[in-house]
């Protein structure tokens, strides 16, 4: 594939919470895309190997720590991607933190900083891009919600779905504001995906369970999210405003593992 046929050549893109899991997946799909990519993170180290790697392959990377619940680190963070890689045309939300206490041992701290990361860092970084997107007329932000935000998540706290399915609610708004500017806003919400964060929180007795319930049979991979994300991106998507895309293999779809499910059905 030539530079000319990648959908996103010439293109600038922050990724946050890309220094693993499926945001350094979606970075280098983006990067494979013909994106220039601002790899951001608070862990310095992940930022800068993911960085590294879109490199090696011949890409364009900017490694930038920040603490997206912070208003000043995110303005520092905008301010160096477009002086660095020339501008800011696609923004992905991504970074997100997760406990997984119940609800009557979950103190205030973790409720907040939950929050704050996953729904007010990435109002923080939207609000930050818009003014460079308005000026060109043309903008992609791509939120990474879950299927929590449409059920409940299994593995983290109540904090995780609330801040999910919050951050629904604000793709919606967010996208009815910025739509005659150019600018579209979309969302994905990933089923069950396999990342450093999902391992830490779920056992294997766990992961057992969660996979049975997705009709594909198969883990969702931070690939698949970056291609989804490439799409979100592209002209083709221009139509798509405001929309939750939940790529799980068909997890939402059913209320009880497949196996069982047709040996329900068989026995009728």
């Amino acid at each position: 594939m030539s530079a000319g046929d990648r959908e996103l050549s010439g293109r600038v893109a922050i990724v946050t919470g890309a220094g693993a899991g499926i945001g350094a997946g979606i970075a280098a799909v983006l990067a494979e895309a013909g994106a220039a990519v601002a790899v951001a993170d608070i862990d310095e180290a992940g930022a800068a190997a993911t960085a590294r790697a879109i490199e090696d392959k011949g890409g364009r990377a900017l490694a930038v720590r920040v603490d997206v619940s912070e208003a000043g680190p995110v303005e520092d963070m905008v301010r160096r991607t477009a002086a660095v890689l020339g501008g800011v045309d696609v923004l992905v939300n991504n970074a997100g933190i997760a406990t997984t206490e119940l609800v009557e041992d979950l103190d205030e701290a973790r409720w907040r900083r939950v929050l704050d990361v996953n729904l007010t860092g990435a109002f923080l970084c939207c609000k930050a891009v818009l003014p460079l997107m308005r000026a060109k007329g043309w903008g992609r932000i791509v939120n990474i919600a879950s299927v929590a935000a449409k059920r409940i998540s299994f593995t983290g706290a109540a904090s995780y779905t609330a801040s999910k399915a919050g951050l629904l609610g604000f793709t919606r708004h967010l996208a009815y504001e910025v739509a005659p500017y150019g600018i579209n806003v979309n969302a994905i919400c990933p089923g069950p995906t396999l990342t450093p964060m999902y391992e830490r929180n779920a056992d294997e007795q766990t992961r057992r369970e969660r996979i049975a319930m997705v009709p594909k049979g198969r883990w969702i991979t931070p690939g698949d999210l970056g291609r989804i994300a490439v799409f979100l991106c592209s002209e083709a998507a221009d139509p798509l405003c405001g929309l939750a895309l939940d790529v799980d293999g068909g997890s939402l779809l059913g209320w009880m593992p497949w196996e069982q499910y047709m040996t329900k059905r068989r026995r009728k």
